[in-house]
Formats: C-alpha cells, sequence, structure tokens
C-alpha cells in the first residue's frame, strides 16, 4: 500500500517537473528577437564550428579577468577584460579602447545585487528589476570597447529559486538586452556543476549567446557539458580559469585549505591553457582569474599581481601563452618553507604553542641569479572554512607585526600568537626587477 508521504511526494515532484517543463516552453516559445543583419560583434557556425567575429573579423578571447593592470593586458599580448559589474563602467571602456581592448561587461542580477530578500519567484519584481537595467544598456551599448554583455555570474548559487527558476529569468535580462542592443552578444557565466538535469542550458536560455564556465580544476567537465547529451552545444568561453581554487585541493587535519607554491601554480596554469586551446570546435577564448590583486581564502591564491603591483611568475608566463614572447626577467622561486620545531622542520600540519619562539626559513632561488629582498606576513586565517560568530572583513587587511622578532632574509625569530586558533605565516620574494614570488603554510596555535 502506498503511502501518504509516497503519495505527497510524488505530487511534489511531479508538479515540479511540470513547472519546469512550462518555463522550457515559455522561454523557447516567447516572441523572438528580431536579429540585427549587421551586428558589430555575432557569434557564426561554420561548419560545425563557432567562431566570434568582430567587425567582421574573427576574434578569439585573450582576456584577463579584472580591471586592474590594463597596459599590461595589451603588453602581453591579451586582448580583452572582463568585469562582473557596471562599477566605474566609464573609466574602464574608456581606458580598454585606449589600449586597444575590448570588454565583456557585468551586469549584476539576481541576489544579492537585487536585494538579499529578493524572491525570483515574484515575476512583477523580476520584471522591474528587469527595466532598471534598461537605460543602462543604452548608455554604454555603443561603446567602442564592448565586446559583450555579461549577464550574471553564478547568480544560483545565491539562494532564492530552483535552478530552472533562476536559468529563465537570467534569460529574461538576456532578452531585454537584445532588444536594446541587437549589435553585441549575452553571455552568462556559470559553475561546471550547474547542469540542469531536466533541460539543457541551450532550451532554456535561448537568449545567452555563449556560455561562459568558471572553471579551475574542473576543466575536463567543463568539455562534457558542452559536448555531451543535453550539453550546451553552442559557442563557450572561460569567462574564469586560473590554478585550483581553495575548495578543490586539500586541507590540514583542521580544514585549512594548501595553497600551492608560485611554480606549482604556474605548471597548472601552463597544462589548463593546452586544454584550453586545444578546443577549436565551440571555444571562442577565455579569461583567466584574477588579473591583479584579490582577497581569496588567502591575499595571494588567485591574484596574478601582488598588492604592489609586482608580477609573479603566472603572470608572466600568460605573457608567453598570448603573445609567445618570455619575459625579459623571471619571477624568483620559493622552493620550500618550514618552520623549527621540537618534532624538528615541519611545513604540513603544524602545532605551536602559543606565545612561544619559533623560527621559520624558506628556501628561495632566482633564475637569472638576482639578489632578492623579503618581506615577512603573520595572519590571522581566512573565513572561507571556518564559521566565525561577527567575522570582521577588516581583518583581510590585518598583518600580525608584532609578532616578529628578528628578520635574517630568508629567515625569521617569530612569536605565536596567543589565542588558540588558525594563523598563516607568509614569504614574499623580490628580485628588484618587478618579480614576486610567495609562499605560505596554515599553522594552528594551540594553548600550553
Amino acid at each position: 500500500m502506498t503511502s501518504r508521504k509516497a503519495m505527497y511526494d510524488h505530487f511534489k515532484y511531479s508538479n515540479l517537473f511540470l513547472f519546469y517543463i512550462i518555463l522550457i516552453l515559455l522561454s523557447s516559445c516567447g516572441k523572438e528577437v528580431p536579429k540585427n543583419q549587421n551586428p558589430t560583434v555575432e557569434v557564426k557556425y561554420l561548419e560545425g564550428k563557432a567562431q566570434l567575429y568582430r567587425h567582421g573579423e574573427p576574434y578569439f578571447i585573450k582576456g584577463a579577468a579584472g580591471t586592474e593592470h590594463l597596459d599590461l593586458v595589451s603588453e602581453y599580448g591579451g586582448n580583452s577584460i572582463r568585469t562582473w559589474s557596471l562599477h566605474d563602467a566609464d573609466r574602464i571602456l574608456d581606458e580598454a579602447h585606449a589600449l586597444g581592448l575590448t570588454v565583456t561587461l557585468g551586469l549584476e542580477i539576481g541576489r544579492p545585487a537585487w536585494g538579499s530578500d529578493f524572491s525570483y519567484w515574484k515575476f512583477w519584481e523580476v520584471d522591474k528589476k528587469i527595466e532598471e537595467l534598461r537605460p543602462l544598456i543604452e548608455k554604454y551599448k555603443n561603446h567602442p570597447a564592448l565586446l559583450m554583455w555579461g549577464v550574471g555570474n553564478e547568480i544560483k548559487e545565491y539562494g532564492g529559486g530552483a535552478r530552472p527558476v533562476v536559468f529563465y529569468i537570467t534569460d529574461k535580462v538576456a532578452k531585454m538586452v537584445k532588444e536594446v542592443d541587437p549589435n553585441h552578444p549575452t553571455m552568462t557565466a556559470v559553475d561546471v556543476f550547474s547542469q540542469n538535469k531536466i533541460a539543457s542550458y541551450r532550451h532554456i536560455m535561448p537568449n545567452i549567446d555563449i556560455l561562459g564556465f568558471n572553471a579551475f580544476k574542473t576543466i575536463d567537465q567543463m568539455f562534457e557539458r558542452v559536448y555531451e547529451d543535453k550539453g550546451w552545444g553552442k559557442a563557450y568561453m572561460l569567462s574564469e580559469w586560473g590554478p585550483d581554487g581553495h575548495w578543490e585541493v586539500t586541507g590540514t587535519e583542521w580544514g585549512a585549505p594548501k595553497e600551492m607554491k608560485g611554480s606549482e601554480k604556474r605548471a597548472l596554469m601552463e597544462k589548463y591553457w593546452g586544454k584550453i586551446t586545444n578546443d577549436s570546435s565551440m571555444l571562442v577564448g577565455s579569461y583567466v582569474f584574477y588579473w591583479g590583486y584579490k582577497y581569496e581564502a588567502t591575499n595571494t591564491w588567485f591574484g596574478l599581481f601582488s598588492e604592489e603591483g609586482y608580477r609573479t611568475e603566472s603572470a608572466n608566463f600568460l605573457k608567453y601563452a598570448w603573445s609567445g614572447q618570455k619575459p625579459d626577467n623571471e619571477a624568483p622561486d620559493i622552493s620550500d618553507m618550514f618552520i623549527e620545531t621540537t618534532q624538528g622542520a615541519v611545513n604540513d600540519n603544524v602545532y605551536l604553542e602559543n606565545n612561544a619562539e619559533y623560527i621559520a626559513k624558506a628556501l628561495t632561488d632566482d633564475p637569472e641569479g638576482d639578489s632578492l629582498t623579503y618581506r615577512w606576513e603573520i595572519r590571522h586565517e581566512g573565513n572561507y572554512f571556518i564559521e566565525r560568530d561577527g567575522y570582521d572583513y577588516s581583518m583581510t587587511d590585518y598583518t600580525m607585526d608584532h609578532l616578529i622578532q628578528k628578520e635574517e632574509g630568508n629567515s625569521i625569530t617569530f612569536k605565536s600568537p596567543k589565542e588558540e586558533g588558525p594563523y598563516r605565516i607568509f614569504i614574499f620574494a623580490y628580485d628588484g626587477h618587478g618579480n614576486v614570488a610567495s609562499y605560505n603554510i596554515p599553522f594552528y596555535v594551540i594553548m600550553k
């Protein structure tokens, strides 16, 4: 005999499935946006292959996700940048145009941009938010640096509705954009694991011209999402790519993600670049993440430049990838770092007693034999893997310099923090030619 709960679940999921089908039909059967016969930028399909065209000429994106150091994007052989919002759009577009770069201009939609209490199910609220974007599309649609519109970034991650609903709304925004500006394509960025099990993106987002994947360690799965059954099957790009994310690596015994050395990051970048450039079917280009300085998990994880603006080994690799030219001077290398304890020199699952004196040392080298200078930091662990009530985000800029007792180049004597908890120690090596290397190890302070 069928239980009442089983009957309820069957009814609930049957109706949910029906609702998804209705959304798909609404997306595919809506009034088609008129196509411009002579667009500034467009995707063409020739003999089963996708090709982006700009002013009638083939255009492959060699891009950087970020809004800093635009001059170096151009100098290194890149041709485009990507933003996530319209913040400072006038300056970015003008500067990019002066440097011969194009811009995938981001539009923030959904949560949290539309409010943390925004409901995707209230379609009248959705329509209001979409109309608020219309004059901004009008404002920038004729800028000569505009390449395409980035309609949201992983918006399904912020809740507020089942995935098909969120993607349906993304398509509604894209449809409005195409009505106002038929001269530039639309793109939305998703993570690799967002593929809908009921219907492909292709059916639920017909007004999205190019699908962007934010793919790091999951680059291989990205290709599957394009070419598998019910896959996207149209033009796509890597909207973010780089070394493995803090959510993809192994951690310490207390859960702190272990950041790779600069040489390891560069090796991964080269490996992933090979995968990116190997697809000549539907790929229209990529945007490396992150072109500038960014605090995420640590202050060195993704940024291709230091806070002072110095170049990392990965940034120098991109010059070679984009232009075929090697840098005049390579970045230093930090092959290892350890802390001397009563158990010997350790660099993994490091436990230190509180308010005690320790020595940290790094092994460094420089390809050209340049004389290196050093800077050390001790920081609280970031907030990406631990829950902290009332976490103070200003802590991302706080370094515990008072703990450093003595610096001797690639070695320091320091005191451990007084309070129990997770921390990290960082070293930065500078070669005097605008290059920097960094490395860090997490440690955990226990009370004596």
